[in-house]
């Protein structure tokens, strides 16, 4: 039997970073879907792929595929969604300044003949 998958893309809204009781620094993107009803998906992210941390920036979209799992704590179970791959789509800069930040085009007033 094989495991749960995902792969998607979203953008990067924040990294939170948790340190285990074993000493390991978890990491977890907080990345917003688009769509009529944006969500906030924390992704979990380990080992040699968490050294990459300092190549995404908040603003900028990730693609990402990993794996669905869960623990059982005291009866109830928690999932977990864990990343095996963060690609950067497209850079970011939380500030905007982009051509597609929101502002209209320059000289709107003007008649366009």
């Amino acid at each position: 039997m094989g495991e749960f998958t995902f792969q998607g893309q979203g953008t990067l809204q924040r990294i939170d970073t948790f340190v285990s009781k074993a000493g390991k620094t978890i990491l977890t993107l907080i990345c917003e879907t688009q769509g009529q009803y944006p969500q906030l998906v924390p992704i979990k992210v380990f080992g040699r792929l968490a050294e990459q941390a300092s190549a995404w920036k908040p603003g900028s979209v990730l693609s990402v595929s990993g794996r669905l799992g869960g623990r059982d704590w005291q009866g109830k179970v928690y999932g977990d969604i864990v990343a095996n791959t963060v690609e950067v789509v497209s850079e970011g800069t939380k500030d905007g300044g982009g051509p597609d930040d929101g502002e209209p085009p320059h000289n709107t007033d003007e008649v366009p003949f």
